[in-house]
């Protein structure tokens, strides 16, 4: 059902999900303006949500993208800047955008996925391919990464590192056990890419010796 009352629309180069907490700075004046708004609206008892979608400025990459609430203001500044939790709510197709503002506005049809049952064998799958895929990051980049306890796949897909298209792929799904598929086939790929590439930097560290002492 397309929602008649506009949202204002926040491009960024990232894909936010349902119920992912996101900080953001916020600095430059449209953003200002569109925060003033947002809480101004809130002060009279309208909640007015934040359309969160992949794109850069002015510029929008996707068609899908996730409404985002206000969750808390941390600080604010004398000269106006803000820096902010929001909360992702739902997910929204854009019918018509709007540039009559400061900041870009949306006509948006909110997007649910079609009624079926989680396949707790594919989560599961999800979940442990995930486990390898940390493991062999921590062994790349030296840094650890906390997963936590796991329940869906737009949780899963909040690994830092993701691919951009895949993750705004996964938004746009309308089913969860195809969103946990497209997530395993992800893992299966990039599993042993990752394993190839500490193998070299291994090697790339012992200047290609593997050991052995050749005689004199």
């Amino acid at each position: 059902m397309l929602d008649y009352s506009p949202i204002p629309l926040f491009p960024l180069p990232i894909v936010v999900f349902p119920a992912q907490i996101v900080p953001l700075h916020i600095f430059e004046p449209r953003y200002k303006q569109m925060l003033a708004d947002v809480r101004a609206a809130d002060e009279h008892g309208e909640i007015v949500p934040i359309g969160m979608i992949l794109g850069k400025d002015r510029q929008v990459q996707g068609e899908v993208g996730c409404a985002m609430r206000l969750a808390r203001v941390l600080d604010e500044f004398d000269d106006g800047r803000l820096n902010i939790l929001v909360r992702g709510v739902r997910r929204f197709r854009i019918a018509r955008i709007a540039e009559h503002r400061p900041y870009l506005e949306a006509w948006v049809e909110y997007v649910d996925d079609a009624e079926e049952p989680t396949d707790p064998v594919l989560l599961a799958k999800a979940v442990a391919a995930l486990g390898k895929l940390v493991e062999q990051l921590e062994e790349t980049t030296g840094v650890r990464l906390e997963v936590g306890d796991l329940q869906n796949a737009f949780q899963i897909a909040q690994v830092p590192g993701l691919d951009l298209g895949l993750k705004q792929q996964l938004l746009e799904m309308t089913t969860e056990n195809g969103r946990l598929h497209a997530l395993c086939e992800y893992f299966e790929q990039m599993i042993p890419l990752l394993a190839a590439e500490r193998k070299l930097q291994r090697l790339t560290s012992s200047n290609g010796h593997t050991g052995a002492v050749n005689g004199g």
